[in-house]
């Protein structure tokens, strides 16, 4: 309670001066100061500032700021967790009167006051990343993300369509199921479970495709993805989530997962469980193919980071998916110079990427594996 109060109290101060500039702005007409260059100006506005991704995205800004003729200026948070600085930001930013504004939104509820003051001011929101999801203002106009039913289903395409996997998968038996474990660091966040989502979808129907499996795949370990086989079980998809998002709980998940009867492969959905995966089995030297532990175990993550990489290009990861943030950052320019002029603009779809150690070094996927 004392820290939404706070937030309040935050955008109450912080809209002061984007009230007083919003009066003087001229009704009908599209905002859009110059920035110091002398050409039109965009905000983008990420969670957190010095992450990897973010820093990504803004280099795919900054070309199509390049490319299209606007003056780009960049700015985020110190931390994800810092919402009422972000609140800050975004308020000075609508005061600066800029072309458009484009934003990854930390707490969508902390900033809809100030999207308010720029929807009055007639300045356009491009949402990227995670956007503005539940935006009321209807400043926000278009979103640049990722398409994270699509990027679950990618990774369930490549996980059960390698020889391997199908091999494993095909030694299930009704009194001894194959297992796919699942770990989603929650069952909330609306990235998560739309890449979930679409995992287990895809996953279940690549399985009943092949051989003997038709109806034959069950689907548990939280309601919210439960499906039944029509028959009985010879692969089970199980689904875990940690009681809360601290990297401690994630590797206790991590290691439950790890301990599963008949387990054959794991999709780690982001980052942090992927982070705790790596935890769970010694910096990932259980999953070396030749001697590690869990050396017969396939495990396919999602995203980027250091590790994870050095994981796929050692072949201990079978491969992973990652989102395009150059991508996302390009388009949420370009989407903001288009709104900026009164274009019609719609939400796009900025991709996913398979990558294993086969195409890990390729130049067109290396520049989006941010460490």
């Amino acid at each position: 309670m004392k820290r939404t109060i706070a937030l309040a109290a935050t955008a109450l101060v912080a809209l002061a001066g984007v009230t007083a500039c919003s009066d003087n702005a001229q009704s009908g007409q599209a905002s859009g100061a110059a920035g110091s260059s002398g050409k039109p100006q965009v905000i983008i506005i990420s969670k957190s500032y010095q992450n990897q991704f973010y820093q990504a995205a803004f280099k795919g800004a900054q070309a199509a700021a390049d490319e299209l003729g606007v003056e780009l200026t960049t700015n985020g948070p110190d931390a994800e967790s810092n919402v009422s600085q972000q609140v800050e930001q975004l308020a000075a930013a609508v005061n600066q009167r800029p072309a458009a504004i484009a934003l990854a939104a930390s707490q969508p509820d902390a900033v809809q006051d100030v999207l308010l003051k720029a929807k009055e001011a007639k300045i356009p929101v491009i949402g990227f990343d995670s956007g503005v999801p539940g935006d009321s203002s209807g400043a926000v106009v278009a979103t640049a993300t990722t398409d994270n039913v699509a990027a679950g289903a990618n990774v369930a395409k490549n996980l059960i369509g390698n020889p391997d996997v199908q091999k494993a998968l095909a030694k299930g038996t009704e009194a001894a199921p194959a297992v796919v474990g699942v770990l989603a660091q929650d069952s909330t966040s609306g990235s998560i479970v739309q890449r979930v989502d679409g995992f287990v979808k895809e996953a279940v129907s690549q399985i009943e495709a092949l051989p003997g499996m038709a109806g034959a795949v069950d689907v548990s370990g939280q309601q919210k993805w439960t499906i039944p086989a029509s028959k009985a079980a010879k692969v089970k998809i199980v689904v875990t989530v940690p009681p809360t998002t601290s990297q401690a709980d994630i590797q206790a998940a991590a290691n439950s997962v790890l301990s599963t009867q008949g387990l054959v492969a794991i999709f780690a959905a982001n980052q942090d469980g992927v982070n705790g995966m790596i935890s769970a089995t010694a910096d990932a030297t259980d999953l070396d193919k030749t001697s590690g532990k869990y050396k017969d175990i396939f495990v396919v993550g999602f995203d980027a980071g250091a590790s994870q990489k050095a994981a796929v290009k050692d072949g201990k990861f079978l491969g992973s998916v990652s989102q395009d943030p150059y991508q996302m950052g390009y388009k949420a320019v370009e989407l903001a110079v288009k709104a900026s002029k009164g274009e019609a603009v719609a939400d796009v779809d900025t991709g996913s990427v398979w990558y294993d150690k086969s195409n890990i070094e390729d130049e067109k996927v290396a520049v989006l594996l941010y460490d």
